[in-house]
């Protein structure tokens, strides 16, 4: 009830200010807008100037207008824009305040005095140097957008996103998406760990027609596809850049792996769906194929026995070998909070699935032949889920997206506990994020018992 009195004063407001002014009504709305209370301006579209040319003549207009000087500051504009329609092309500004410092100026004053400049600061590219006030900053916040993932905004034209962990760029308005990782975080190993990164696109397939949840969720399915390959440095024990970090002791398979998925939302629900993700290798583990060794992790088999009867010698090196991986999970997406969706929670829940194969290595030094073998050997080990921990997959996430947005996350897969942390350091743009993983179980011979790292985030929005 609450939100419906404030859209229908919205609804008012818009229309009495686009209405013909008798200059009596001018003063009563000014004194309206300079003394609007805070719970309804949160929702007008706010941001301010920082183009240094607009700056100097919105101050100039300000002072020829008669304001008071000393109560103008040019480094603190702001504009305020009537609501526009989520459905709309692209945002329609009607500007309806603009704040010098201390001063400010409504509507009709707008319209009577900057005409040039209004066309400016009302296009709807704005094709000039702006900052959108975040949410829920004191008395004058704008109201917080829903998205889904805020390292991967909807409710923008173009984003894009560094860091150690992943690379993201949003392709305009097209809404795809050009994604790269390191890592594995879905069966628990981040970053290096896994030994294989990927890159995929994600297109959309299906517009949500849905007016209330279109704004965060655009697109009822979404599709990926892509391609992962291996990773050849940062093994434990060699000399490595980041040599603080555990090296990994997991390998991924030469020839690369067909990467894809699709999360598909609900048309009468569209905050509740299904997601599946796949990962299968492109090429089987022959001894047709040379490997380097040095690019891989080798255990000494020591008192293991382990026989070749189709090849001359029996292997002295083991590696293992991440293969196949796949979730199939039903998630959840919810906005909390009286005053906007502030606060923002995911729930994933379904089966996990991952094969780690471990392959004999054999060298040849006369012919300087070296290859991985599976086939032919006896007492080599295969890791799958084979107890019901081992097929869970859970997930958490928690973002909160006010003044200063944070955000975290907890996954169980594989039963590996794998948690998540971001934060701003400056502005808008630049963030830390860490990621720490642990075996919840006695830990596989590849496997960290504790695994953290930390990365700068820079993200950027236009």
């Amino acid at each position: 009830m609450k939100r419906l009195r404030i859209a229908l004063l919205l609804s008012v407001a818009t229309l009495w200010l686009a209405s013909p002014l008798q200059a009596a009504d001018t003063e009563a709305i000014v004194k309206a807008l300079k003394t609007i209370d805070p719970e309804i301006l949160q929702y007008f579209p706010r941001w301010r100037v920082c183009e240094p040319n607009l700056k100097v003549q919105i101050k100039q207009t300000f002072a020829l207008m008669g304001y008071n000087k000393d109560l103008l500051n040019e480094n603190d504009i702001v504009i305020t824009s009537a609501p526009y329609r989520v459905d709309a092309p692209e945002p329609e500004y009607d500007l309806i305040l603009i704040e010098c410092g201390r001063e400010r100026m409504v509507a009709s004053e707008i319209a009577q005095n900057m005409k040039k400049l209004s066309a400016i600061l009302s296009n709807p590219k704005r094709p000039y140097c702006f900052q959108d006030i975040p949410p829920a900053t004191p008395a004058s916040a704008a109201q917080a957008q829903e998205i889904i993932n805020y390292m991967e905004p909807t409710n923008v034209t173009h984003a894009i996103t560094l860091s150690a962990f992943d690379q993201t760029l949003k392709i305009g308005k097209s809404g795809f998406w050009l994604k790269a990782s390191m890592g594995t975080d879905q069966v628990g190993y981040h970053y290096w760990s896994s030994g294989e990164a990927r890159v995929q696109l994600q297109r959309p397939l299906y517009v949500n027609s849905d007016y209330d949840t279109r704004s965060a969720i655009p697109y009822l399915i979404n599709a990926r596809l892509g391609v992962g390959y291996r990773v050849t440095g940062s093994l434990d024990g060699q000399d490595r850049l980041l040599s603080f970090i555990p090296g990994r002791k997991l390998n991924a398979g030469y020839g690369g792996k067909i990467v894809g998925g699709m999360d598909f939302h609900l048309p009468m629900h569209p905050q509740f769906g299904v997601g599946v993700n796949v990962e299968f290798p492109m090429q089987g583990i022959s001894s047709a194929t040379d490997v380097d060794p040095a690019t891989y992790y080798q255990f000494d088999i020591g008192n293991r026995r382990i026989t070749a009867p189709s090849y001359q010698v029996d292997p002295t090196t083991t590696a293992y070998l991440l293969r196949a991986t796949g979730q199939a999970t039903l998630f959840y997406n919810v906005w909390v909070g009286d005053r906007g969706p502030e606060n923002f929670f995911r729930l994933d829940a379904g089966l996990n699935y991952y094969e780690v194969r471990e392959a004999a290595m054999f060298r040849d030094s006369a012919g300087g032949h070296t290859f991985l073998a599976v086939d032919g050997v006896n007492g080599l080990a295969l890791y799958h889920p084979d107890e019901a921990l081992d097929w869970i997959y859970a997930k958490l996430e928690y973002r909160n997206q006010g003044a200063y947005p944070f955000g975290m996350s907890v996954q169980y897969s594989n039963q590996i506990l794998l948690a998540r942390a971001y934060m701003p350091i400056l502005g808008d743009w630049l963030y830390i994020e860490g990621k720490y993983s642990t075996p919840l179980r006695d830990p596989m011979p590849w496997e960290m018992k504790n695994f953290f790292m930390v990365s700068p985030v820079l993200r950027l929005n236009f």
